[in-house]
């Protein structure tokens, strides 16, 4: 079993009966808390309403039925058929995930000690009592990249032991799989499982013999095909539905064609976080009469609909690019086209053909055609805050787990009775057990111990911190592979969330975008006090001075 390979020693019994009384605590203290219920039609809600869809069946194909990846949806669907309240297995999710990663990461470090400072790091981190709470899709990322990044270490601990190298290859497969279908920026973790793999083939030896070749090249394989058998089961169900082979509808050809086409017109005039700015749209509905049928829903004043939520964004004068898109779509639903999948595609295709042919003619100052349709060009002067973003996200992500909110979220009976009550099986009016004695003491010692943490996390962090400056001249090796691999997890995704904020959607705190990556964090913390540790134990005693005769 997994749990003799961590030893029978007192200090790994100790730590198996800590993990599960931090499990327990945490259970008991957020049992009063509500889902936190929000009227985000197309994001917080959409999730609860597409649940509830597919709880029904047979939904009609419409502008949002297809609107989000169907991983988070499918959770909220299995959380209700196991007849639990959402708000507990979310909460489970996160806890289980933890003490997944954490059995790894002792499996590492033979320190018990020092593993339950990362299971206390990541069971009461003040964020958890409210972020558990949400019904966004980024509820689960954060478990699923401990439980990726916790079978990551288990793979590098048993690169040599060919069955276990298998069995754990296959189940970083069945977590990407998942992974991959919860948001759409899922490559930003292939090249933290590369670089494992990589290692593993230098230390494996695989190009000395076929048979070392073959075994190892199973690995990857076994990592790859969950992804494509998932994905593509999705897809087939949506093709048996609606006549759509896509997971959600961001990737049809007719709508990234469209996009893409729109994005080509007039380069010059773009700006930072604006695609397709209102003058060009102006021109463009000259030369295309099917973008031309939209404008009474995208000209409108800055303080309605699309226009309003970009303004919230601080950027008032246009669409930015991430509302841009959503903008069109419903645009493109006020004016009855998403009524079926081929009504949809060949209108956004007719766009395209009409736009494209209007650029071929010179009708249209146009930059050449991009694959990438949602993938917004950098330019030089976007180089230097791109750079000055990503360090400033990495400043917030070592302050991201310290917030704690313990609102109740809208406090509307009548909405949750509607969207949240079936689904998430919890009672419409469950936020008011808040008011009841117990449950204001557990508030406050909710309180009382995330202010500890909030004292104590910047002394860990820096003693982490001076351990691997410490340790820096005698690196454990290792340590040293396995802080690569977390600072290249951590790295990808603050580079991809820092471009995506001077490019197309300011992300302000990016807490939201960043809150995955807090695992790896708390692992580099815990790693950098065991690298000081050993480097203590190891150091050189002080060379005694000459006897004088």
């Amino acid at each position: 079993m997994w749990w003799k390979r961590l030893g029978n020693s007192p200090g790994t019994t100790w730590l198996l009966w800590g993990a599960i009384a931090l499990v327990l605590f945490k259970l008991w203290a957020i049992a009063h808390l509500p889902i936190h219920a929000s009227l985000a039609y197309h994001d917080n809600l959409r999730y609860i309403i597409r649940a509830t869809q597919l709880l029904q069946g047979d939904v009609p194909y419409d502008g949002l039925v297809l609107a989000r990846q169907p991983g988070y949806p499918a959770f909220i669907v299995a959380s209700y058929y196991l007849g639990m309240p959402l708000r507990l297995s979310q909460e489970l999710l996160y806890l289980a995930a933890g003490v997944f990663l954490g059995v790894s990461l002792q499996r590492w470090l033979k320190a018990p000690a020092l593993t339950f400072l990362f299971l206390a790091l990541y069971s009461l981190a003040p964020f958890s009592y409210h972020w558990n709470r949400q019904t966004l899709q980024e509820v689960i990322y954060l478990p699923l990249t401990a439980v990726f990044l916790g079978g990551c270490l288990n793979l590098l601990q048993d690169r040599h032991r060919p069955r276990v190298f298998l069995l754990h290859s296959l189940l970083i497969g069945l977590v990407l799989a998942i992974f991959w279908n919860t948001r759409p920026e899922g490559v930003w973790i292939l090249p933290t499982l590369s670089l494992c793999y990589l290692y593993i083939a230098q230390e494996q030896g695989i190009f000395r013999s076929r048979p070392r070749f073959v075994h190892f090249a199973a690995g990857p394989l076994l990592s790859l095909a969950p992804v494509i058998f998932v994905t593509s089961a999705l897809a087939w169900s949506n093709y048996l539905n609606y006549g759509l082979y896509h997971t959600y509808d961001l990737k049809t050809p007719g709508l990234t064609a469209a996009y893409s086409s729109l994005q080509r017109v007039s380069p010059g005039r773009q700006r930072p976080q604006i695609a397709v700015p209102e003058a060009t749209r102006r021109e463009i509905y000259a030369v295309s009469p099917s973008f031309r049928r939209l404008k009474p829903d995208l000209e409108i004043s800055p303080d309605e609909g699309w226009r309003a939520a970009s303004c919230g964004l601080d950027v008032c004068e246009d669409y930015v690019a991430g509302i841009f898109y959503w903008a069109l779509r419903d645009a493109v639903d006020a004016q009855g086209f998403y009524e079926s999948v081929a009504d949809t595609e060949d209108f956004y295709w007719q766009i395209a053909q009409e736009v494209n042919g209007a650029c071929e003619r010179g009708w249209l100052d146009c930059q050449p055609q991009r694959r990438a349709s949602f993938i917004p060009s950098l330019s030089r002067d976007l180089i230097q805050p791109w750079l000055m973003s990503t360090l400033r996200l990495g400043h917030q992500l070592t302050r991201s787990s310290l917030v704690l909110r313990l609102d109740s979220g809208l406090e509307d009976i009548e909405l949750r009775e509607r969207y949240y009550q079936q689904i998430t099986r919890e009672a419409a009016d469950f936020f008011q057990a808040r008011s009841q004695p117990l449950n204001q003491v557990k508030d406050v010692l909710i309180r009382g111990i995330s202010h500890l943490y909030q004292v104590l996390f910047p002394i860990c962090l820096g003693l982490g911190l001076l351990g691997w400056i410490w340790s820096f001249t005698h690196p454990s090796p290792k340590l040293l592979i396995l802080a690569a691999i977390l600072l290249l997890c951590i790295l990808v995704r603050l580079l991809l969330v820092a471009y995506i904020d001077v490019t197309s959607w300011p992300v302000g705190a990016g807490d939201r975008y960043l809150r995955p990556l807090l695992p790896a964090l708390w692992l580099l913390m815990v790693m950098g006090i065991q690298a000081g540790l050993q480097r203590w134990r190891h150091r050189q005693p002080p060379a005694s001075e000459p006897v004088s005769t």
